[in-house]
């Protein structure tokens, strides 16, 4: 599978090229365009109650859709629904957590099952859910903004809404971002995630709610 990934990090679109009988899973209502011939199939995914959940509580679509290149091979354009950035990660029998809506694409044999966050996950303004991803081949996430890796190696201070992914090596508590509440609640931070461990941790540049706080203000009365 040869794949670009164009206009980034702003309005970024995945090109992929398939060969003969190649397949590429994603979320539903991701497609762009694609060539003719271009056999598609709509599952649910990991089965009834984990698309289910993924639905409910992890912001994610209820269905895949796997595109399957014909004899002579297509093309598929994808593209999440915000604009923002597009990256490729290849996992190697290891599993990330991902955010809601972070999760664009990936072979057919990744798995995408939810998993809960505890109570943590809700404080912090993510969900109970988060989507773990695991397996062998390629995923693409997406995000609203561009796409910053980090190499956390002990400990790391991220605002919860500007988290893409992370490794299963790293652990988290979600905390207060000043010294104490005053500074919390009236200093327009709100609550962090504090990331411990050895591994990377993916971050978006912007967050949808702050587009949402700013496009507000500038909405008659």
């Amino acid at each position: 599978m040869q794949f670009q990934i164009s206009h980034k990090p702003s309005f970024s679109l995945l090109k992929l090229r398939l060969g003969p009988g190649q397949s590429i899973k994603s979320e539903a209502g991701a497609m762009v365009y694609m060539s003719s011939r271009m056999g598609v199939e709509t599952k649910m995914g990991s089965g009834f109650l984990s698309a289910l959940s993924r639905k409910i509580f992890g912001g994610e679509s209820f269905f895949f859709n796997t595109y399957t290149a014909p004899d002579s091979g297509g093309e598929i354009g994808l593209a999440p629904d915000l604009p923002g950035d597009i990256i490729d990660l290849d996992l190697d029998g290891k599993s990330i957590f991902v955010q809601s809506g972070s999760y664009l694409a990936s072979d057919p044999g990744i798995q995408v099952v939810s998993k809960f966050g505890g109570l943590r996950s809700l404080f912090g303004g993510e969900g109970l859910f988060l989507l773990e991803i695991s397996g062998t081949g390629k995923v693409f996430l997406s995000s609203y903004g561009a796409i910053v890796p980090i190499k956390v190696e002990g400990n790391y201070t991220v605002d919860t809404g500007h988290i893409v992914a992370f490794e299963n090596s790293l652990q988290f508590k979600v905390g207060k971002a000043g010294g104490n509440w005053k500074s919390t609640l009236l200093g327009g931070e709100g609550l962090v995630a504090n990331f411990s461990g050895n591994g990377t941790l993916w971050i978006q540049s912007r967050v949808p709610s702050g587009f949402i706080s700013w496009l507000t203000k500038l909405l008659p009365v």
